[in-house]
């Protein structure tokens, strides 16, 4: 039988503590139909989506303070990009309630990941 080899002292799986990382997954889900598969809009908003829980990820397993802010910057940079599909979107078919409650979910997404990219650099 064999072993899983663990890192000792290692935050494996400590990124889903991170509010920021569990608002930006619920995001994800969220607008994964909010608008057509194969719209360049839709593909957009998926992908950038996608890139904020992959960078908080990311950054959550660098190991100086530095990286994890910079990784930290590109999650909320996505954040801010999703916004900007969003308002994009508003002028689609898309349902103004699914646009709603997405930006209000983003605008979370963008407020605890500032405030941990705070908490990084002091």
């Amino acid at each position: 039988m064999a072993q899983a080899h663990t890192v000792p002292n290692s935050n494996h799986g400590a990124v889903h503590r991170l509010d920021c990382y569990r608002l930006a997954v619920e995001f994800h889900r969220l607008v994964a139909d909010l608008a057509p598969h194969g719209s360049g809009l839709g593909d957009q908003l998926r992908r950038a989506a996608a890139s904020i829980a992959l960078n908080l990820a990311e950054g959550h397993g660098r190991l100086t303070r530095a990286e994890q802010a910079r990784f930290t910057l590109i999650a909320r940079g996505s954040a801010l990009e999703c916004m900007a599909v969003l308002d994009l979107l508003s002028g689609d078919e898309t349902s103004s309630q699914s646009l709603t409650e997405a930006k209000r979910q983003l605008l979370r997404v963008v407020q605890t990941t500032t405030g941990l990219w705070r908490r990084q650099v002091r």
